[in-house]
């Protein structure tokens, strides 16, 4: 019960339905309000504050927990002895400030760690690589949307062969598939998201490739494709759920073949005749729900 960690997003302070104007606040929800909206100032390294501090007016801060000034002062002072947090000297470089005390929250970072920086690391190389390709400007489109698009469709296909390792290869991008990239962008910009698309493409080719039954480990050895991914804007995301997680072995007849496929992962009819397939003969393959 002691252990662990709660994280709050600090917009709840502005939730209408959790906010009660002219509501007191308790010793805990102004120790919160403290940790978790005014020591912020690695948010705004223009304050000249760091991690866990925050320079506030006594009364400014009663008037916020609707305490008396005498009462705000006396919690600060509290906290103070208590070691919670402590008091930054007043320098005479900034007189307009000397009316705002400045406090450091002791042990911040135990309350608000650092994120993990290898994690930080990988996902702001892969945004660079994404905002690189982005510079390539669209010359040859009649798609509306794509005008103003300043990305190339030939995006993906770079992200593809960038990330495969295991994949069908892309021999050669065929005015088919130029259009299923181009129909892939424009849709990503009229919902406001390009780059969390790319982003997610890129780590849906990077999954795939760690997904047996998306890598060729099935009955008959199909893998998912290029053409695969952008045949619509359902299939990376589907891969990204987890929905082709899972074994890609597929159960027998009972008679010591694979024909008849009475496998929930595949589209069959009760009595376990499978009734579709792909091009290539293979069962389609249908996630767990």
């Amino acid at each position: 019960m002691n252990r662990g960690y709660t994280l709050i997003w600090r917009k709840l302070w502005a939730n209408p339905l959790l906010c009660e104007p002219g509501k007191k606040f308790s010793r805990l929800e102004a120790w919160l309000y403290l940790t978790n909206v005014l020591a912020t100032g690695m948010d705004s390294p223009d304050a000249g504050l760091s991690r866990g501090e925050f320079r506030v007016r006594v009364r400014r801060l009663a008037a916020q927990w609707n305490w008396s000034p005498a009462a705000a002062f006396r919690f600060l002072r509290l906290l103070e002895v208590n070691r919670m947090i402590s008091r930054a000297k007043r320098s005479a470089e900034h007189p307009a400030e000397q009316e705002a005390e400045r406090f450091s929250v002791c042990n911040y970072s135990t309350y608000n760690p650092e994120r993990n920086t290898k994690r930080n690391g990988e996902r702001n190389t892969q945004r660079n690589t994404i905002k690189e390709g982005i510079k390539e400007v669209v010359k040859d489109t009649h798609s509306p949307a794509a005008r103003d698009v300043p990305v190339s469709p030939k995006i993906l296909i770079e992200i593809y062969q960038q990330q495969n390792q295991s994949l069908p290869e892309v021999k050669a991008l065929t005015s088919e598939r130029l259009k299923k990239c181009r129909s892939r962008i424009d849709q990503a910009v009229r919902d406001g998201c390009l780059e969390q698309y790319l982003a997610d493409f890129t780590a849906a080719v990077k999954k795939a490739q760690q997904t047996p039954f998306l890598r060729g480990e099935g009955s008959r050895g199909w893998r998912a494709s290029f053409d695969w991914f952008v045949a619509n804007q359902v299939h990376i995301y589907a891969v990204l759920e987890g929905k082709y997680d899972g074994p890609a072995a597929v159960p027998t007849n009972g008679n010591g073949g694979n024909h008849a496929i009475s496998s929930p992962d595949f589209d069959c009819e009760p009595g376990g005749t499978s009734t579709r397939r792909t091009s290539r003969g293979d069962p389609i393959y249908r996630p767990r729900q």
